[in-house]
């Protein structure tokens, strides 16, 4: 092979572009490493952040319309149970009436282990619906 005077070695010039090229390829791994990296972590925090606002959905307690709800269905509940089993004309029957309604929201407490209904959380509001409309003083006898 011969040389030509003043022209560069290609050879070297060949290895120096694979030496960068080799730099680029370790620096984008680099890169990737990283970028994977913080995609894990990203996504380990969204599990995080998902598990925390279950645990506050799960803890949240009855709104003001929902707390209605239920008095409302424990009022007729109430009126019911008493109906059923008296006549209204009877001098007693508003406490019976009373007395049904202090049951209800009793076993209701117990049902959901709160001290107030209003305690009751959000997610338990259709069990609470459903305790109430389904809600029977032999059961507790």
């Amino acid at each position: 092979m011969t040389l030509i005077p003043n022209q560069p070695d290609y050879l070297t010039i060949v290895e120096r572009q694979l030496q960068l090229t080799e730099a680029q390829g370790v620096a984008i791994r680099g890169l990737w490493d990283s970028m994977k990296q913080m995609q894990d972590d990203v996504a380990e925090k969204v599990g995080e952040v998902q598990m925390m606002v279950q645990e506050v959905r799960d803890s949240v307690t009855l709104t003001d319309a929902e707390c209605y709800q239920l008095q409302s269905l424990v009022r007729k509940k109430s009126n019911s149970l008493t109906k059923d089993r008296y006549k209204e004309s009877d001098e007693k029957f508003k406490d019976l009436v009373g007395r049904y309604r202090r049951m209800v929201w009793s076993k209701l407490k117990d049902r959901f282990e709160v001290a107030k209904y209003s305690h009751v959380r959000r997610i338990d509001f259709d069990d609470a619906v459903e305790f109430i409309k389904e809600f029977r003083p032999e059961d507790y006898i």
